[in-house]
């Protein structure tokens, strides 16, 4: 590796970013531009970024759980809302900050 590859990977970071909403099916508007995508996070290695995207999925799935599993809702969120950040942050995806795509 030379030196100069070396040090761009050395400034190389990584975001956590979440499709901008829900299309009119409910589902993440996972066709939307990146550049259009919610930042949850900035990472200096790919590892964290997706240590903490597991987390984000597991806390809004439980999140949705609960809303499901109680009448009226234990959760402080609507049951919708609540679906929409599961699936949300199941769509979730670590990109470099240095993709093209952020940019267009």
């Amino acid at each position: 590796m030379n030196p100069r590859h070396a040090a761009g990977l050395a400034l190389m970071g990584w975001l956590l970013i979440v499709p901008p909403d829900v299309d009119e099916d409910g589902h993440p508007a996972k066709s939307a531009p990146l550049v259009k995508w919610e930042h949850m996070g900035s990472y200096k290695s790919v590892e964290e970024c997706n240590a903490d995207r597991k987390s984000f999925i597991k806390r809004d799935q439980e999140e949705y759980n609960l809303s499901l599993g109680s009448n009226p809702p234990a959760a402080t969120l609507p049951k919708d809302a609540t679906r929409q950040g599961a699936l949300k942050s199941r769509a979730a995806l670590c990109i470099a900050t240095d993709d093209p795509r952020l940019t267009t």
